[in-house]
């Protein structure tokens, strides 16, 4: 029932009563003023007399409240009810006296009334919990910069003396990646294992979107060959390739992070290793900054940016070599992302509202004929 007829019909039930004492009390005034008029009564008489008929209008009232509060007890009870769930929903004051599993459940209870048992609960269970759980971070700011450099030598990473790698040009594009964004970053710093995990398969790489302690993954598409010899390094090795060729760094608000690297046997890629340091505030946001560069097969004629985590205000550049290929986006985003061809060989997404996990866009292109 709406705010403005709710408050008509209390105005019309109080005036009901009203109503009724001034029609009975006029009748009596009239009946008393004809009777004293023609001398039917005396003044001692009508004293009298009019107490008596004041009791005889209080019996019937009496009687019509009582009747009319029973009658309309559950109208009443459904008001009352309303307006404390409109209290409950709109006053912060209020909601902040309830648990937190109680507030859960009234979002549940909630979800399902709205839209059915089966799909309210699903959608509960799918989407909502996560974020009330806090299972969920929230990213601001979200920058992410792509560009794809094709090479006029090799290039090439000395492991030893007698050991080195070759990505040639004809095989490799080199990719150069710039990210940064923003987020409290509070449940890093309180956990042990805080990664970013490179992945030579897609398959792979789908896994690491499930674990809550990647800071960012990346697939490194490489053929069998530097698969295999990369599989074997060392961490040592490993942490040299990663330092030298692919030129990783990461930034905390400015600061410079040290981290290590390990091979991870066995699960396709590798993981380095991160501290959050101790300075950094809890419960504020911190920005995060990320640049390197790494080989890519020129087969592999995609890229994917995966949105991991809700992101507020994002901005992806993607430069590719247009008088050689021809790229198409494709946003899986939402309703509001603006895409725009730049002239000098980049594609630009500006999405200024929330981006919602598992979202992205995939870059897609086909080599241009002679």
């Amino acid at each position: 029932m709406k705010k403005d007829d709710r408050h008509l019909l209390n105005r019309s039930f109080k005036n009901i009563s009203l109503l009724f004492f001034l029609v009975v009390l006029l009748l009596l005034f009239i009946v008393i003023l004809i009777n004293v008029l023609f001398g039917v009564y005396s003044w001692a008489r009508l004293y009298m007399d009019l107490i008596n008929a004041l009791v005889g209008v209080m019996i019937p009232l009496v009687l019509f409240n009582f009747l009319y509060d029973y009658f309309t007890q559950k109208h009443k009870d459904r008001e009352l009810s309303e307006k404390m769930t409109e209290t409950m929903m709109l006053d912060e004051q209020v909601i902040g006296n309830f648990s937190t599993e109680s507030k859960k459940k009234f979002i549940r209870k909630s979800t399902e009334s709205i839209l059915g048992e089966t799909v309210g609960n699903m959608l509960y269970e799918s989407l909502i919990e996560s974020y009330l759980t806090k299972s969920y971070q929230y990213r601001h700011r979200f920058k992410y910069y792509i560009s794809y450099i094709e090479s006029k030598k090799d290039a090439i990473h000395q492991v030893k003396e007698d050991k080195q790698f070759i990505f040639d040009q004809d095989t490799y594009y080199m990719v150069r990646q710039d990210l940064s964004f923003e987020r409290d970053l509070t449940n890093f710093k309180q956990s042990n294992d805080v990664r970013i995990g490179f992945s030579y398969k897609e398959s792979t790489l789908d896994g690491l979107y499930q674990r809550a302690e990647f800071l960012f993954r990346e697939n490194l598409w490489i053929n069998d060959v530097h698969n295999e010899l990369l599989s074997e390094l060392s961490n040592e090795e490993m942490e040299h390739f990663v330092k030298d060729f692919l030129q990783f760094t990461i930034e905390i608000n400015g600061q410079a992070l040290k981290y290590h690297v390990v091979n991870n046997e066995g699960h396709e890629g590798f993981h380095l290793l991160l501290t959050i340091p101790g300075e950094v505030e809890e419960g504020v946001l911190s920005k995060v900054q990320l640049k390197f560069q790494m080989p890519q097969l020129k087969s592999q004629k995609k890229f994917i940016v995966m949105i991991s985590e809700p992101t507020e205000d994002v901005e992806i550049m993607f430069m590719h070599l247009e008088e050689k290929v021809d790229v198409e986006a494709i946003p899986f985003l939402n309703e509001e992302e603006c895409i725009t061809r730049l002239p000098n060989d980049t594609i630009k997404i500006d999405i200024h509202d929330w981006i919602l996990p598992r979202a992205g866009v995939v870059f897609v292109w086909n080599d241009r004929s002679n």
